[in-house]
């Protein structure tokens, strides 16, 4: 079909890539834009949130009042990293399909001019192990891996804590008074919890390799 086209079809074509190019880029400036500030709003309201919590303790001795107090705020906080965590992992598929389109694109500035490859450092193939190559630094890309280094599987073990702690609180405060208990407690629930996150990321990156299909993979399919 591209040799079908005209040298005047293939000027424009060009021209229409180029400037679908820049809105990729900007689109892929704005994610990470907002990736940085959700993360930072969720970070300094965990930070000012304990150290609110902290001088709760002290004035109240660990009494009532830090029971109450905590129990109120570790679910809202927790709260807030589950949205915070889903929004950075929306962020971030956005930011792979914007990827994929620029990968799209230099493939065909290459098929147009194949001498202009040797300059490229992006991919000009848009399979997920090419398209992700450039992020990790040629490193083989694992789902299972890769997963605890991003944004939001930073976010997950975050929330993760803080659902052991409440976890650890509740039952100090409702069941028994042992150390042991609530700290055997709280390990499991933060378990549990930064597990389910991680599933439910690895999850959404197997939907989007399978609904945004590869049209230029780096190996020819056999």
């Amino acid at each position: 079909m591209d040799d079908q086209l005209s040298d005047e079809q293939r000027r424009q074509m060009l021209q229409f890539m180029s400037t679908e190019h820049s809105v990729l880029q900007a689109g892929r400036s704005a994610t990470i834009f907002e990736t940085g500030g959700r993360t930072a709003v969720f970070l300094g309201t965990v930070s000012s949130a304990l150290i609110a919590l902290a001088f709760v303790g002290q004035i109240s001795g660990l009494g009532t009042a830090f029971f109450a107090f905590g129990l109120v705020l570790l679910p809202t906080l927790f709260f807030l990293g589950l949205v915070t965590f889903e929004r950075t992992l929306q962020l971030q598929v956005e930011d792979y399909i914007y990827a994929v389109g620029m990968s799209r694109i230099r493939h065909l500035y290459v098929q147009t001019v194949p001498q202009a490859e040797k300059y490229f450092v992006g991919s000009i193939h848009d399979d997920f192990a090419t398209t992700m190559a450039p992020t990790v630094f040629g490193m083989p890309v694992t789902l299972a891996w890769q997963s605890l280094l991003t944004v939001p599987g930073a976010i997950a073990t975050v929330n993760g804590v803080i659902a052991g702690s409440f976890a650890g609180l509740l039952v100090g405060a409702f069941i028994v008074e042992s150390l042991a208990v609530c700290v055997g407690v709280g390990i499991t629930a933060f378990v549990v919890s930064v597990l389910l996150q991680r599933r439910h990321q690895i999850t959404r990156w197997q939907q989007i390799e399978q609904r945004l299909s590869t049209l230029f993979p780096s190996e020819p399919t056999p």
